[in-house]
């Protein structure tokens, strides 16, 4: 059930600003809330997914990004990769799922989430 919209700018690769809109939804089973996210978003970066995968892969040439994005971006895969990599262990032995060998970041980053293992890090989520 769509209980509200929520509007995100987000940073394309050339470095403009788009809006886009995000559903809210509620499950009617475990009454939680979930947010509809387009494949162009990582959960919680301000860049789009695919400038996101040109930083982590080393290719940050044609990036319209500060010096402190790439490493912030950099240290982030590197601190969350282990952990990644772990859930997808998971999950292929779980749900017998295939997973490709050399998997982008973005759907890396889709199946932890959509896994609901994303580690929270932000303080909202301890408000009611």
């Amino acid at each position: 059930m769509v209980i509200g919209i929520r509007k995100r700018e987000i940073i394309n690769t050339s470095g403009k600003k788009e809006t886009l809109v995000i559903r809210r939804l509620r499950c009617k089973g475990c009454r939680t809330i979930h947010h509809e996210l387009p494949d162009i978003v990582i959960p919680y970066k301000r860049h789009c997914a695919e400038t996101v995968e040109r930083i982590i892969a080393g290719d940050s040439g044609g990036v319209c990004c500060e010096d402190s994005t790439l490493r912030r971006i950099r240290a982030w895969w590197a601190a969350c990769r282990l952990y990644f990599e772990s859930v997808l262990a998971s999950l292929r032995e779980k749900y017998e799922v295939v997973f490709s060998e050399k998997g982008a970041p973005k759907e890396i980053v889709r199946a932890v989430a959509n896994s609901n293992l994303w580690v929270h890090t932000r303080s909202a989520f301890l408000s009611g």
